[in-house]
C-alpha cells in the first residue's frame, strides 16, 4: 500500500515475527472511539488544502446589486438674450451633453448663456469691422482722381443711373446685404457704364436732329418752287 504523503502511517518496522498483543477490552473500545472521532485522512487533507478553487470563491468580493435606472434629465426652454438667435441644432446636442453630464437647469443656464454672449461678441465685431471697411472705401472713393474731388457728385450720379437703368431689385438688395456698394472698383464699373449710356444718349439725339426723317426723304420740299 503506497504511503500516504498527508498522514503517514505509523512506523511498522521490526522483526518480521514480532506480532503486536491484541489490545485489551478496554484499550480497543477506546481507540476505535478515537478513530470514530478523528478525521480520516482525505477529510484531513480537503480541511488543510481546498486547492485554488475554493480561495477563489473565499477571496471573490460579494457581487453589487444592479443599480437603479437614473430618470432622463429634461430641460425647459432656455432663456436667451433680446436679438440672440441660437442654431436649433446645435442647442439641441447642447442638451443632450448636459444630460449625459446630469447638469441641473441652472448649470445648463449658465453654459446657456456663456455661449450666446460670445455669440454676441463675435457678431459685433464683425459688424464693427464692416463698418470700418464702408468708411475706408468711400475715403478711398472721394480722394480718386477720376471719381473724387469735385467729379465725386457727378460720377454718384452716374452710378446710381445705370443701376436705375441696367439694375434690378434683387441686385440692389444684394449689394445692401453684402455691403459691397461702396467698393471703388464696383463704383467705378457702374460709374463708368453710366457715363457710357450718358454719351450713347447725347450722340443718338444729336445724330437724329441732323438727320431727316423718312416723310422728308420721301417726299423732299423743293424750296425753289413757288
Amino acid at each position: 500500500m503506497t504511503e500516504s504523503l498527508i498522514a503517514p502511517l505509523p512506523n511498522t518496522q521490526g522483526a518480521p515475527d514480532d506480532v503486536a498483543p491484541p489490545p485489551s477490552r478496554g484499550e480497543g473500545s477506546e481507540q476505535q472511539a478515537a478513530s470514530d472521532s478523528a478525521p480520516s485522512s482525505v477529510a484531513a487533507a480537503a480541511l488543510i488544502y481546498r486547492g485554488p478553487e475554493a480561495e477563489a470563491v473565499e477571496t471573490a468580493e460579494p457581487e453589487a446589486p444592479p443599480a437603479e435606472e437614473q430618470a432622463p434629465v429634461a430641460y425647459e426652454p432656455f432663456e436667451l438674450p433680446q436679438g440672440v438667435e441660437v442654431d436649433t441644432a446645435a442647442l439641441e446636442e447642447a442638451q443632450s451633453l448636459f444630460a449625459e453630464a446630469r447638469l441641473s437647469q441652472p448649470q445648463a443656464q449658465k453654459l446657456v448663456d456663456l455661449y450666446a454672449g460670445k455669440m454676441n461678441e463675435l457678431v459685433q465685431r464683425q459688424i464693427s469691422a464692416a463698418e470700418g471697411r464702408q468708411k475706408a472705401w468711400v475715403a478711398e472713393v472721394k480722394s480718386d482722381p477720376e471719381l473724387g474731388g469735385r467729379r465725386f457728385e457727378q460720377a454718384r450720379a452716374a452710378a446710381q443711373k445705370a443701376l436705375n437703368r441696367f439694375g434690378t431689385p434683387e441686385l440692389r438688395r444684394t449689394l445692401d446685404e453684402l455691403w459691397v456698394g461702396n467698393n471703388p472698383q464696383l463704383f467705378r464699373f457702374f460709374v463708368r457704364v453710366g457715363q457710357a449710356v450718358s454719351e450713347d444718349s447725347w450722340v443718338g439725339a444729336r445724330s437724329s436732329a441732323g438727320r431727316p426723317s423718312a416723310a422728308e426723304t420721301l417726299y423732299p420740299t423743293n424750296t425753289n418752287d413757288k
